[in-house]
């Protein structure tokens, strides 16, 4: 009776054990449902979130794009309202320059709109100009006096520069000269302009004529003294620059010298002294031809025009603010409305021009050494003004590895090593290397010599006899014996043989490699005596690279 009841407890406990993993599994199967809907809801959020961001992105582009083309309609009527009559200035200026050339426009009209553009622009310094070169066209001198007068009062720097160049057209050399000292008194020698150094390169070459007085040369020579004085390394940085661009002429020596290079353990000492030495020719061949370019007066005097054009075209400092906001406006556009890449372009352009700020020396520089197209004219001024510095750039070049170009060298063959000071004791060394290599050849041929061969042939001769002695006593004993004896001997004659093969390649080999390492000595000797010919030669009679 008890066992059935245990039975039936059994069996109830086993069906709730099923009810529940029934119920277990259901639930599990909701819980990997809901987890797969939720995944599923998960992604369907990231991916509205990406939709949402790119939505908010291209809105905030359209924003700032529609923002732009607003803000530059703002802009530009700004200036319209405030710089209209500045263009105009502008625009008329560059037309009486221009018709005074041709003598096509009468000298009243000319005279007239000036004095309407003067009263309309009563801040802008190039109106006055205009009215000055009207007045000086109309041989009105005390009008053209009272006009430069009050363009100077407006912008003395701008107004000099623009007669000094007019001046240059119209062959007023004295006035020129006049109008260029006072703009040179403007000029910073530790900011320099590329435009300024235009000036400098047009004086140079002549083509604001004679200087009498020198007035042109005296401001230079102030500023180089200027650009000295205000940096205490400038000496050691140009030394430095000068002898990093004359290492641009250098060529290993590889092919003068592939013995020393192969065989002497000083060759990037003396590689090092020689390839410089050789590029003195190259060096000098390169500055006589700069200094020797014959200079394209017409060219100059074109882009000086130019140069007088621009200034004459260029915004005036009153418009900077509106135009750097105009132009940032302009990047935003480009950018498709992405302000951040705008601002990154602004600042960008900003950093560079502040790097671009270089004084008169390194302006100068920058001319000779640039990869960029530079007239061969500009190149030609800026080295007879570095000249002092090129000179002690190009003595550090040389002499900087001097002191390291060995005295002696050790030449290396097949692990032999011996030395030598002029290379003239090449019996000495080749008796030195044949001994090392006599040496090893005896130590190889005693490793192989071996005894082997004729123990193995006395062995097979006490086997033959020992078999004929047998033969009285046993007959088929005497013929295993003899039969050993007669292998074993036959065995030791093969080795023999051998061995007499090996030790005759081994002399060989020996031999060859004398040879051979008598005529690497004997090669490495004699380029190491014209290597010392090469430096005693340059060193008694250095290349000048401004002379030779």
């Amino acid at each position: 009776m008890g066992n059935v009841a245990t039975i039936g407890i059994d069996s109830d406990a086993k069906s709730r054990i099923q009810n529940i993993d029934a119920v277990t599994s259901e639930l599990k199967n909701k819980v990997d449902n809901l987890a797969q809907k939720v995944d599923s809801t998960n992604e369907a959020l990231v991916a509205l979130r990406r939709e949402f961001e790119a939505f908010r992105i291209d809105q905030t582009k359209s924003n700032a794009l529609n923002r732009a083309t607003n803000e530059l309609v703002r802009v530009r009527q700004e200036l319209e309202q405030k710089f209209s009559n500045y263009s105009v200035v502008r625009d008329t200026m560059l037309g009486v320059l221009q018709a005074t050339d041709l003598a096509l426009v009468k000298k009243d009209t000319i005279s007239r709109v000036s004095e309407e553009l003067m009263l309309s622009t009563p801040e802008y310094w190039l109106a006055p100009c205009l009215v000055a070169v009207a007045a000086w066209i109309g041989n009105d001198r005390e009008l053209a006096e009272r006009a430069i007068k009050e363009a100077v009062k407006r912008n003395e720097t701008k107004t000099a520069l623009t007669m000094a160049l007019i001046c240059r057209r119209n062959q007023k050399q004295a006035t020129c000269y006049e109008w260029l000292s006072v703009y040179f008194a403007h000029q910073d020698a530790s900011n320099f302009s590329e435009d300024t150094l235009m000036y400098i390169d047009a004086y140079a070459n002549g083509i604001f004529g004679e200087d009498e007085k020198h007035i042109c040369d005296d401001y230079i020579n102030k500023w180089m003294r200027e650009v000295r004085g205000s940096s205490s390394n400038i000496d050691e940085e140009q030394a430095k620059l000068w002898s990093d661009y004359c290492l641009g002429f250098s060529h290993d020596t590889s092919e003068q010298f592939p013995e020393l290079k192969e065989s002497v353990l000083e060759y990037e000492r003396i590689d090092a002294y020689i390839r410089r030495i050789n590029s003195a020719e190259a060096i000098a061949s390169n500055f006589n031809s700069i200094q020797n370019t014959p200079v394209d007066s017409d060219s100059l005097k074109t882009a000086i025009d130019k140069r007088l054009i621009g200034l004459i075209g260029r915004y005036d400092n009153k418009e900077d603010a509106l135009r750097r906001e105009e132009h940032y406006y302009e990047l935003v556009k480009y950018f498709d409305g992405n302000e951040e890449r705008a601002r990154e372009q602004r600042d960008l352009e900003e950093r560079m021009r502040r790097e671009q700020m270089l004084n008169l020396v390194q302006q100068l520089t920058k001319t000779v050494i640039s990869d960029k197209p530079v007239m061969p004219s500009m190149k030609k001024t800026a080295v007879a003004y570095l000249t002092d510095y090129i000179k002690n750039g190009y003595k550090t070049y040389i002499t900087e590895k001097k002191a390291d170009f060995p005295e002696n060298i050790t030449v290396s063959v097949d692990g032999w090593e011996g030395t030598t000071t002029d290379g003239n004791d090449q019996p000495r060394l080749v008796a030195e290397y044949t001994n090392e290599i006599n040496t090893r050849r005896e130590a190889e041929l005693k490793a192989a010599n071996t005894i082997m061969p004729k123990v193995k042939m006395g062995i097979g001769a006490v086997l033959a006899a020992l078999g004929a002695i047998f033969g009285l006593v046993n007959q088929p004993l005497y013929f295993i014996v003899a039969v050993a004896g007669l292998y074993v001997i036959l065995k030791g004659f093969q080795e023999s043989k051998v061995l007499k093969n090996n030790l005759a390649l081994i002399n060989t080999k020996f031999d060859d490699q004398l040879v051979k390492g008598k005529e690497k000595i004997e090669s490495t000797c004699d380029q190491w005596s014209k290597a010392k010919i090469v430096v005693a030669d340059f060193e008694n009679k250095p290349v000048d690279i401004f002379t030779a």
